[in-house]
């Protein structure tokens, strides 16, 4: 537990958009929604998932360049406290102010700056290209009160430590290629010789062989530095390379963490099978299934209830949340005496959603309400309706007929063995 460098609990990150007439109706872009990380001194987290789920706000919320909505961050967090989380016991006021992330003043938020950094995405549009590269890596050390001989020098043994000469000071970002500006990002975030630094797709606007060059780099720096890292990548191979444990994020939640020879071994999640099976094999003879994943990802204005990726996974079954939404469209088309024989007699007028567990079919004329049931379990199995999983009961009543659904629940990270999380319900 003393081992312990970063610890959040909870955390939230939500946007708010305007839209409808005149921007008066309010919504919640959900980036970040409920997220548990605990990251250990000395090691590299790995975070990966599709572009859009909520990776780079989780990295910005951690480094406090963002404020959270909700929950707690703490850094290098004494073993009371870490004893204090583990067990649900209250924090004091003082102790936060000392230890969390989130409740600290701009003074010590500014002093953690030297101990936390961040590199961006793009190295062009994150360097300033008015400055040589010699003042974009002394900029955070003559704001911590060095002076530029010694900044200069230490810029020079800085740009060593990258690969790049000391003839690269008097250049400007515009002069260097797409890597070479890339290792002054990282130089740059180095200046102060900070204990964390997260890398955000720190390789994907690189060619591949300079990836690779990029990423024996940072591996070294590692190791030379002992450094801690949240590596954040959509391409889990480059991850496989640099992280000792992975988590994988999916529409703002974490659904999955294991160390990084774990996930590969034994993906548990569908998710995590689902991103496993588009990496290419290099053997041409070597044949791998590929798991196409249904429909598109979910707004994160209004993710799905339950499972967030339920309704996506070919697995999916009656606890993972189906709502009366989902079933509508699917329960017009089945309904359709032209479609299913048996149904003849039954004319459907309207739906009406009364819940997310309870909706009404009204029937123009009902005369076989008894074979509602079976043809909803026809086309269940026949054709893989797996939104009729959700179907706890179904009622007839007059011209009415009534639906239930099993109540949506989340699934949470539980550890199933060998230190291997996973929130899913087929486990």
């Amino acid at each position: 537990m003393g081992n312990t460098l970063i610890v959040g609990r909870g955390l939230k990150k939500f946007f708010e958009i305007k839209t409808g007439l005149f921007s008066r109706k309010r919504l919640n872009v959900k980036a970040v929604d409920g997220v548990d990380i605990t990251i250990n001194k000395g090691e590299v987290v790995g975070l990966v998932g599709e572009s859009g789920c909520g990776k780079t706000t989780l990295g910005r919320l951690i480094l406090r360049l963002i404020e959270p909505t909700d929950g707690e961050l703490y850094y290098n967090p004494s073993e009371e406290i870490l004893e204090k989380i583990k067990n649900g016991e209250k924090i004091s006021q003082d102790e936060l102010k000392k230890y969390s992330i989130f409740h600290m003043g701009k003074n010590d938020v500014r002093e953690l700056r030297r101990h936390m950094q961040i590199v961006f995405q793009d190295p062009y549009s994150s360097l300033d290209p008015r400055y040589l590269i010699k003042d974009i890596i002394a900029e955070p050390l003559r704001s911590f009160g060095w002076d530029s001989k010694d900044a200069y020098s230490r810029v020079e043994e800085l740009l060593k430590s990258v690969g790049l000469g000391p003839e690269f000071m008097n250049k400007f970002p515009h002069e260097l290629s797409g890597g070479q500006r890339q290792r002054v990002a990282i130089a740059r975030a180095l200046a102060l010789k900070p204990e964390f630094v997260v890398l955000d797709e720190p390789t994907s606007a690189l060619d591949v062989s300079v990836q690779a060059q990029v990423l024996n780099l940072l591996d070294d720096l590692r190791k030379e530095l002992d450094l801690t890292m949240l590596f954040i990548s959509h391409h889990i191979l480059v991850v496989r390379h640099i992280a000792d444990r992975i988590m994988v994020m999916y529409l703002g939640k974490i659904v999955e963490i294991a160390e990084t020879k774990e996930i590969f071994k034994n993906p548990l999640h569908p998710y995590t099978q689902a991103l496993l099976s588009a990496v290419p094999v290099p053997d041409p003879k070597t044949k791998r299934m590929k798991i196409h994943l249904e429909g598109e990802v979910p707004s994160p204005v209004n993710p799905p209830k339950g499972c967030s990726f339920h309704t996506r996974c070919k697995f999916a079954f009656e606890k993972c949340g189906w709502t009366a939404n989902e079933l509508v469209e699917y329960l017009r088309l089945v309904m359709d005496p032209t479609r299913n024989e048996e149904l003849k007699g039954n004319i459907l007028d309207e739906i009406e959603i009364v819940s997310d567990t309870e909706l009404i079919m009204r029937f123009k004329e009902l005369e076989n309400p008894g074979n509602i049931r079976g043809v909803i379990d026809k086309e269940k199995i026949n054709n893989n309706i797996r939104a009729f999983y959700g179907i706890m009961g179904i009622e007839a009543s007059g011209k009415e007929v009534k639906i239930k659904l099993y109540e949506p629940k989340v699934p949470e990270l539980k550890n199933v063995g060998n230190n291997h999380f996973v929130a899913c319900f087929l486990h």
